[in-house]
């Protein structure tokens, strides 16, 4: 029987979404005439008040490729214009024609083929199989612009080209010191449908502000499963053999001190939550990580059961596999890998990442299949910018739009969604450099996505406020 939140809360969201559609729309720097904001806010009252859809169990897992991941060289132009193109702009960044796998391309203009590299050989076959899609040109946008109005700094996204800022708008749709994220806002929404809320955005690589939201608290886990306090209870702490046990009455202990009193309970909610995730793990079993052997920058080859975001990967697994015993119908994921802050040694570094990501999702993919999950949970791509086209001689510089993957069973996989852009220097796309002007926004990949989480027209609009600006989204999910 669908589970949904009660119409109070539908209400509470209608509202605070207007207000930020109204606030946006009074902004000037967004560039945003107050027209647009009012057609959102119409597009919301026209909207059922009725709540997210929860039935069944589906999750989301963001995978983010940390410092900006060159991406036209995981997807490139094959036919003989595109590729001519595409050699002439990379220069020495470009893949010889012979590494080249095709792939099964709809919706491009006519003519217009495609081939992904061969270390990306596992990701091509999920593709190929229909459990894998490619988004074109994706990146932050704050309404659809043109060359003309980028160089006029027209309705520009905040602070383009920085790590730290396009990392956290990415994720948050706002510049760095966003108090939350997407993911996070979504979970706002959702959390009221699980046993245990705590669960409900899990982070396995550390805080992100992507996981952040109003209620929701992102809850963090390490490879090896929930981070303990190991000192409460321990039979030596810095010597004594009785300070563990007391470290553990004293959080138990009521006090007046309302600092001490709020720390002891943030612990004790920890404690109560890693107990909880520690037993429901205890009856889980997932496939082992293979030992496949991997390729590493700098270093002799390693295996995919010692790398870090395949065992990222398969505690995500692990959770989600303990969903029906932590009584959980929603959830929002988070794993990491880094080195993609590419500006030098990219032809040496770039197959290397390329292998380590395709090689971790095809495990993941893989388990779920295994598990009968694959229709539950959709993984995809993000990082905080694509790259220059142009070389600097050794790499490439900050960019902006960018192609990524979305993977699962509920993916309309084996076609390319969006517009792929010409890899020619020069041409409306290119704000300079090869810097490529985003046709997709990230509200509108992620407002797919949130549509197949179960959130109504109005709620997505709540998490994804610039979502109005925009006329439709990808259809790259079975909702």
């Amino acid at each position: 029987m669908t589970r949904s939140i009660h119409t109070g809360a539908s209400r509470r969201s209608f509202l605070r979404a207007v207000g930020g559609l109204a606030a946006s729309a009074a902004i000037p720097q967004h560039g945003l005439p107050l027209v647009t904001g009012l057609a959102g806010m119409a597009a919301l009252a026209s909207q059922s008040s009725h709540a997210a859809t929860t039935s069944g169990y589906k999750a989301l897992v963001c995978l983010y490729m940390n410092g900006g991941s060159d991406s036209h060289n995981w997807v490139v132009p094959t036919d003989a214009t595109g590729y001519a193109e595409y050699v002439r702009s990379r220069g020495e960044l470009a893949w010889a024609a012979d590494r080249l796998q095709g792939i099964t391309v709809t919706g491009q203009a006519g003519g217009r083929s495609f081939g992904m590299p061969t270390e990306l050989t596992p990701l091509r076959s999920w593709y190929e199989a229909g459990q894998a899609a490619i988004l074109a040109n994706v990146g932050p946008l704050v309404r659809p612009i043109s060359k003309a109005e980028y160089s006029a700094g027209v309705s520009v996204p905040a602070k383009l080209f920085s790590h730290n800022d396009q990392a956290s708008t990415w994720q948050s749709l706002a510049p760095e010191g966003a108090p939350s994220g997407w993911g996070g806002r979504m979970g706002d929404i959702l959390m009221s449908a699980n046993a245990h809320p705590v669960f409900t955005a899990v982070s396995a690589s550390g805080n992100a502000v992507f996981l952040s939201g109003s209620s929701v608290s992102q809850y963090q886990v390490g490879v090896e499963g929930p981070v303990s306090a190991s000192a409460i209870g321990s039979a030596n702490l810095f010597g004594s053999t009785s300070a563990g046990s007391a470290l553990q009455r004293a959080y138990a202990a009521a006090s007046s001190d309302r600092i001490q009193m709020e720390y002891a309970r943030v612990m004790q909610r920890g404690l109560s939550a890693n107990a909880a995730l520690q037993g429901a793990l205890t009856g889980v079993n997932v496939p082992a990580i293979p030992s496949t052997a991997v390729a590493q920058v700098n270093a002799a080859s390693t295996t995919l059961d010692k790398l870090n975001l395949a065992r990222q990967l398969r505690m995500v697994l692990q959770i989600i596999a303990a969903n029906q015993v932590l009584g959980m119908k929603r959830q929002v994921f988070m794993v990491q890998m880094g080195g993609f802050d590419t500006h030098a040694n990219q032809m040496r570094d770039q197959p290397t990442q390329m292998a380590q990501v395709a090689q971790s999702i095809n495990y993941f993919m893989a388990a779920l299949n295994s598990l009968g999950l694959q229709n539950s949970v959709t993984l995809f791509t993000a990082s905080d910018f694509g790259r220059t086209l142009l070389s600097n001689g050794d790499g490439s510089d900050h960019g902006w739009g960018s192609h990524h993957f979305v993977a699962g069973g509920a993916v309309r996989g084996g076609a390319m969604y969006g517009q792929f852009p010409s890899t020619a220097l020069g041409t409306a796309d290119d704000i300079g450099s090869g810097r490529l002007l985003p046709t997709m926004a990230v509200s509108q990949m992620a407002g797919s996505m949130a549509a197949w989480m179960g959130l109504n027209a109005s709620e997505q609009m709540q998490v994804l406020p610039s979502l109005a600006n925009f006329s439709g989204q990808p259809a790259f999910m079975k909702v």
